[in-house]
C-alpha cells in the first residue's frame, strides 16, 4: 500500500473510531488500525496513571497480562516522561530497552516505535502507543508520521478512559 493510500486508510478508520462508544471496542479498533497502518506485529496502548507515576497497559495486543511501567523505565516509560517519540531499530542493542516484558511473555521484540499521546490541551502526556516488530525491516519515518497522525486523534477517547480497572 502506498503512503497516500495508508494516510487515506488511517483517516477513514479514525473517522469510524470516533463514533465508537464502547471503550474496549474502541481500543481493539485502535490496535487494529495501528497494526495495519505501520505493519507491526504487536501494539500496546498505555495510559498514564498520574497518581502512581506509571504507565498501565490499557490494551496490549496478544498479551493478556497487565503491564505497568514506572515513568522513565523502558522505551514507553521514557516516551511518557519526555514527551518525545522514540524509534529503536534494534532494541537489544539499546540500553533504554527493558527486557522484562519479553522475558515474562516469551515474545522477542526486535524493534519498536513509541509515540506519546498528548492531552487535548497539549500540556501533558496522557499515554503512549508503542508498536513492536515491523513486519519487514524496521520502522521508518513514514511509519512514525502515520502513528503520530493516529495519536493526534485519540486523546479525547483516552482522557475519558480510566487509568485503572474499576
Amino acid at each position: 500500500m502506498e503512503l497516500d493510500d495508508k494516510v487515506a486508510f488511517v483517516m477513514v478508520k479514525l473517522g469510524h473510531l470516533a463514533f465508537q462508544k464502547d471503550p474496549d471496542a474502541y481500543l481493539r479498533g485502535l490496535v487494529d488500525l495501528c497494526i495495519h497502518a505501520v505493519e507491526a506485529e504487536r501494539v500496546t496502548i498505555y495510559v498514564l496513571d498520574g497518581s502512581k507515576n506509571e504507565l498501565w497497559s490499557r490494551h496490549a495486543h496478544r498479551f493478556p497480562a497487565e503491564i505497568r511501567l514506572p515513568l522513565g523505565q523502558g522505551i514507553a516509560g521514557l516516551v511518557a516522561q519526555t514527551g518525545e517519540t522514540i524509534n529503536v531499530p534494534d532494541v537489544y542493542g539499546d540500553p533504554r530497552f527493558d527486557r522484562d516484558v519479553d522475558e515474562r511473555s516469551g515474545f522477542l521484540t526486535l524493534n519498536t516505535l513509541a509515540v506519546p499521546v498528548w492531552s487535548t490541551d497539549g500540556r501533558r502526556v496522557i499515554g503512549v502507543i508503542q508498536v513492536l516488530n515491523k513486519r519487514d525491516g524496521s520502522f521508518e519515518r513514514h511509519d512514525q508520521m502515520l502513528l503520530e497522525r493516529i495519536v493526534e486523534n485519540v486523546a479525547p477517547a483516552l482522557e475519558h478512559m480510566p487509568a485503572t480497572v474499576p
